[in-house]
């Protein structure tokens, strides 16, 4: 589980924000984060699926039976469910019919599914297993068996994937490795097939996801802690600078390239908008946002120009400008903040490790303590939520009251 600072749902009463509230927030998300990560994963189903054996009543139709004017009955069967027995034969999977009736129901129905193999009047299910497997030539442990009933649990039990629909026995329930969404008749087979499918694929590519995404997660928790050590007095010192630049009138302009651009629009609207409270609106500009002066700017001037020339246009003595590049280095930020301080702004940059000789160039300054972009960009954005949330907290503790 990826941790970042994260907005709460509904506004909660107004009070200032008391000494190391973001370190405790952070470490509580941590922890979580990690008891999250350490519970047991559920059980692997088999790596290599060959058969998908389907009781009929109660998987392929709904288990119901309709009457009709005149005498005989009739069984309800999916569409859905019809399509994915072919998708699942296309993809070599072999399908098989596994039931305790027999007759021509039975007859019907395998006709519209196009089975390989079709074992009816089959009560003992496990046993009939055996038989399938030893008919098609295959081990229990490349069958996956759909099953809705107690007669079905055995088997259910020593398959190599054993699925019950989300309506089948508790018993059925408790024997299957795993219960489906859907009921049987609406659905079930699909999403059998689908799992089937999905188990097909190429384990070591799966595998190797799997280990990236859990060392992602690692370094970014890593980030987190580190951020939650370090930095709670950089981002106090940085909330009370907008805070009090807002209190007497000032205005936030913001800028950054590529993902540091969605930052800035992000933290705008933020601002403008609300964080967590209803509150009176706050002056905030994302230079980003307006193409046709990007874009006049770059074209009759420089793209180092395209922020500078906004912010000699429209910040004042007072104001806040806040230059966000990853590594430190953007020309265009680095300009930026040379205008703000050219024209009595305060300036703050947010930056990583690569990036920390940008604090000569502003006032204020936030190093995220991590050196790769997607890192730095995690921990931009729970430093601006705690921002966001400290400066509504700091503004409007009084009209709360």
């Amino acid at each position: 589980m990826l941790v970042t600072a994260a907005r709460a749902l509904e506004p909660e009463p107004a009070a200032a924000a008391p000494p190391g509230s973001l370190r405790e927030a952070v470490l509580v998300a941590l922890d979580s984060s990690a008891r999250l990560r350490t519970a047991p994963p559920p059980p692997e189903p088999a790596t290599h699926l060959e058969v998908l054996a389907l009781d009929v009543d109660g998987v392929l139709t709904d288990g119901r039976l309709t009457l009709r004017d005149g005498g005989g009955a009739g069984k309800r069967l999916s569409y859905r469910d019809l399509d994915a027995c072919t998708r699942a034969r296309t993809a070599g999977v072999r399908v098989a019919l596994v039931t305790g009736e027999e007759g021509a129901a039975v007859e019907r129905i395998a006709h519209l599914v196009k089975p390989e193999l079709v074992l009816e009047g089959r009560k003992d299910k496990l046993a009939a297993l055996h038989e399938l497997g030893a008919r098609l030539g295959v081990g229990l442990d490349r069958i996956c068996y759909v099953g809705d009933s107690d007669r079905d649990a055995p088997a259910l039990a020593a398959v190599a994937l054993g699925l019950a629909p989300v309506d089948a026995s508790v018993e059925a329930r408790r024997a299957a490795h795993r219960t489906l969404s859907s009921p049987g008749g609406r659905g079930a087979v699909q999403e059998a097939v689908e799992l089937v499918l999905a188990e097909r694929e190429p384990r070591a590519e799966r595998d190797a996801a799997e280990r990236a995404v859990r060392r992602i997660a690692h370094a970014s928790l890593e980030a987190h802690r580190r951020f939650a050590d370090e930095a709670p007095a950089e981002i106090a010192r940085l909330a009370c600078a907008l805070a009090g630049a807002l209190r007497r009138g000032g205005k936030v302009l913001l800028c950054g390239n590529g993902g540091s651009a969605a930052d800035a629009q992000h933290v705008a609207g933020e601002l403008l908008c609300r964080f967590l409270r209803d509150r009176e609106p706050w002056p905030a500009i994302a230079l980003g946002a307006d193409t046709p002066a990007l874009t006049a700017i770059a074209n009759d001037y420089r793209y180092e120009d395209v922020f500078a020339r906004q912010i000699r246009a429209l910040a004042r003595a007072g104001d806040v400008v806040v230059g966000i590049t990853t590594s430190g280095s953007s020309p265009n930020i680095l300009a930026a903040l040379d205008a703000g301080r050219e024209r009595g702004a305060t300036t703050i940059a947010f930056t990583g490790e690569r990036g920390a000789p940008l604090a000569e160039r502003a006032d204020l300054c936030f190093v995220a303590p991590a050196r790769d972009t997607a890192r730095v960009q995690e921990l931009h954005l729970a430093a601006w939520h705690a921002i966001c949330e400290v400066v509504e907290s700091l503004l409007t503790a009084g009209a709360a009251e």
